[in-house]
């Protein structure tokens, strides 16, 4: 078993999320001596609808469905309860999960890799003294050459660095509840999306075997409206008869190129960078991939002693946020024309089939744009 009385580390991890514990996976795994911090104790609920897409699955080297309480092979969608149309596919694209079961599974493999893992400890103080980065938690004071924040869209380690404070933010609200048995099997391998409720955002329900997650998303002025956009969502699939079992918020941080997620000896991953997907919500794909980014560049740092963690950056801009630049624009245009998207997709077999690429990592937002090639002026001046 590991030491957990050790105070001093090479890599303190702050969050246990995908990020931070993919982070600590991958360091581990290479000799690196690392200290997961989290505040809560695991495993811990986390609100967010569950849905892991294929894309996301295929970043990891080993098996999620162990943890999967449902497999989506197609959608369910409706446009402001009066429209609606079912597709299938036929491969898997996105995996049901809860967050609880899906990220203690991601920790216990850092843990198993040999990252030092410690929940229920909560971050206070961060100090940056070359060479190192002191961390006073609720209980204790640890030290470490390279500090990383993977503790979600309402960062401790941002705040306390002084970073992402201009972030956008959208907001979901999400709630799990009970449906009848005979209700559940009507939802066996679909998802369901709903438009026109919100602007700028849209409506989902997840089947989880045992219930249902049922939720809606949108920008953050739209804050408001949720509650109102959430009952209709329910009425458009004949769901109002139901018990909640959870009801939670949580934001969604959308980062631009050029705003800062590094200083000095210390980095931001996932939704504490602002990884989330402009379009969709989604963060858990970027979460992952933005550690897998980190975590060669960091052990070059530690080898060489030389920390400069502004290639991390760099690496993020190139490989992540073209696609995060993609999805703005694409967002921007479903905000203005959700009808034009409804019945794009429901005339369209290749729509269709193109957005079942991209759930499944085949295509990206990028490629997309680019088959819509007479628009590219509309997408760039969107996408600002």
């Amino acid at each position: 078993m590991k030491d957990t009385t050790k105070r001093s580390y090479d890599v303190i991890i702050v969050g246990t999320g995908p990020a931070g514990a993919i982070l600590g996976y991958e360091l581990a795994r290479k000799g690196v001596d690392v200290l997961i911090l989290e505040k809560e104790r695991l495993p811990r609920h986390k609100p967010c609808a569950g849905g892991i897409t294929v894309k996301t699955a295929k970043l990891l080297d080993f098996d999620i469905r162990p943890v999967a309480r449902d497999v989506v092979h197609g959608a369910r969608a409706v446009y402001k309860g009066n429209r609606a149309f079912s597709r299938s596919y036929t491969k898997p694209l996105v995996y049901m999960v809860m967050r609880d079961e899906f990220d203690y599974l991601l920790a216990q493999r850092a843990r198993e890799a040999g990252a030092v893992l410690i929940d229920d400890e909560k971050v206070c103080e961060i100090d940056v003294t070359a060479p190192r980065v002191n961390v006073v938690t609720s209980r204790n004071a640890f030290t470490a050459r390279i500090l990383a924040g993977a503790d979600g869209a309402r960062s401790t380690v941002a705040f306390k660095l002084g970073l992402m404070q201009d972030i956008n933010f959208g907001i979901g609200l999400e709630a799990e509840i009970s449906v009848s048995s005979q209700r559940l099997v009507q939802w066996e391998r679909l998802m369901g999306l709903s438009l026109g409720h919100i602007r700028g955002g849209y409506g989902w329900v997840f089947p989880k075997k045992d219930h249902l997650s049922v939720g809606v998303g949108g920008p953050l002025r739209q804050a408001k409206r949720l509650k109102s956009g959430y009952q209709a969502l329910l009425k458009s699939y004949d769901l109002e008869s139901h018990s909640v079992i959870r009801l939670k918020s949580h934001y969604l941080p959308v980062r631009r190129k050029g705003m800062a997620i590094q200083s000095k000896r210390c980095l931001l991953l996932g939704d504490a960078a602002g990884l989330v997907d402009p379009l969709t919500g989604e963060g858990i794909y970027n979460a992952i991939r933005s550690a897998q980014i980190a975590a060669p560049i960091i052990s070059q740092c530690l080898q060489t002693n030389n920390v400069d963690l502004r290639a991390y950056e760099g690496a993020v801009d190139r490989e992540i946020m073209p696609e995060l630049k993609a999805a703005r624009a694409l967002a921007r245009l479903f905000t203005w024309l959700p009808w034009l998207y409804f019945g794009a997709v429901e005339k369209s077999d290749r729509l269709w089939r193109a957005c079942c690429r991209v759930l499944r990592g085949e295509e990206t937002y990028v490629t997309v744009k680019q088959e819509l090639e007479p628009f590219d002026g509309l997408f760039d001046l969107l996408s600002l």
